[in-house]
């Protein structure tokens, strides 16, 4: 059978404001591989420290009147596609005073782009709709320091469109299930749903200067009260093995340096940042002195060996694992659908998080296999 692809820019470069909830109707017939979102953003004119544009889309969903198909955060969207494709999507933030930021978001309706058998069939649904949701100021208000005041932020919107070839009878749904803040010690329990059967979890635990294993200690799943229990397990074990399964991502990022500067990144674990100055005129040695828990700790030399006060535009790549602070949690093997977790085949299903610091963002995502 032949195979034919298409894109469908359905949006370009269009302008939102602060806190505009954007909708873009799926008028469209061929199944859905996926979808791409572009936003850019310009910074305030002196800086904008610790302020991506995955902070300020706070929420993009796709529904079909109240039934909700997608729902997630700009980070968890990120996240999860490292984990699906082992790569970030396009990401590109800075600090500089006056620069740009771009940042990708794909939602992926199957294991991969121009998946044949698992894709959104539009034509099974009556009025599938587009929603993707700013909130400029999620981070600390536009200005100056933050990002730039007025209308700036941009948005492209590309459906990758599977014309013929595809046979796909399921698409992956993906939600958040729950979000909440943590306490500092106890078990949260959150109840899953067992309607269809799910490919993976994600849990983002998110409290600046600590590890998602400081924040939750421990996830168990249990079936049935305790009956069958496919899962208790240490987080910082479970981070572990995520490195043999997923690798490090990794991106370029522009950030300002000087001596025991603290520069925010995307991996929670083990970042790492290797960069120069931007000027030539005046050389600098970069050293990150210490790097955990999303923040890379920098000392800056001239080349005399004297310690730099002045903070420098400075240009390099960050790797580390963890992205935005989740820990994906894959039920069997990614590409295998007859390993996937049978759901269904349960009365109730709940995964426990084990807390271990107050005040931290925690929020769990299911990837499930839904017939079109």
């Amino acid at each position: 059978m032949a195979f034919k692809t298409r894109d469908a820019v359905l949006a370009y470069q269009e302008s939102k404001t602060d806190s505009e909830t954007h909708m873009e109707d799926l008028d469209v017939v061929d199944p859905i591989s996926a979808i791409n979102l572009e936003v850019t953003c310009t910074n305030g004119a002196t800086s904008n420290k610790g302020n991506f544009i995955s902070d300020i889309v706070s929420k993009v969903e796709v529904v079909d009147g109240s039934d909700t198909l997608v729902s997630l955060s700009g980070a968890q969207l990120q996240a999860l596609e490292f984990y699906k494709t082992k790569q970030l999507p396009c990401v590109f933030p800075s600090e500089w005073g006056s620069g740009s930021q771009r940042e990708q978001f794909n939602i992926l309706f199957g294991r991969y782009l121009w998946d044949k058998e698992y894709a959104l069939n539009p034509a099974r649904f009556r009025k599938p709709q587009l929603k993707i949701t700013f909130n400029k100021a999620a981070i600390r208000a536009a200005g100056a320091t933050g990002f730039a005041s007025g209308t700036n932020i941009y948005l492209t919107i590309v459906v990758k469109l599977i014309e013929e070839g595809a046979r796909a009878s399921a698409y992956f749904m993906q939600k958040q299930i729950r979000s909440w803040t943590t306490s500092s010690s106890g078990d949260e329990q959150v109840p899953l749903p067992v309607d269809y059967p799910y490919r993976l979890a994600m849990v983002r635990a998110w409290l600046s200067g600590y590890d998602i294993n400081e924040i939750i200690s421990n996830v168990k799943l249990t079936c049935d009260k305790d009956k069958f229990i496919p899962l208790n397990r240490n987080v910082q074990q479970l981070d572990a093995e995520a490195i043999r399964l997923f690798g490090l991502c990794h991106y370029k990022h522009d950030a300002l340096v000087y001596n025991q500067a603290e520069v925010r990144v995307i991996p929670n674990k083990e970042p790492e940042y290797l960069a120069k100055v931007r000027n030539p005129s005046t050389p600098r040695v970069i050293v990150p002195y210490a790097q955990w828990s999303s923040i890379i700790y920098t000392e800056l030399y001239d080349m005399d060996g004297a310690l730099d006060g002045t903070e420098r535009e400075a240009t390099g790549v960050v790797w580390g694992h963890a992205p935005h602070a989740t820990l994906c949690i894959p039920f069997g093997l990614m590409d295998d659908p007859a390993t996937w977790f049978n759901a269904p085949s349960y009365g109730d299903i709940d995964l426990v998080l084990t807390q271990a610091t107050a005040s931290g963002a925690v929020s769990v995502v299911l990837e499930q296999v839904r017939p079109n």
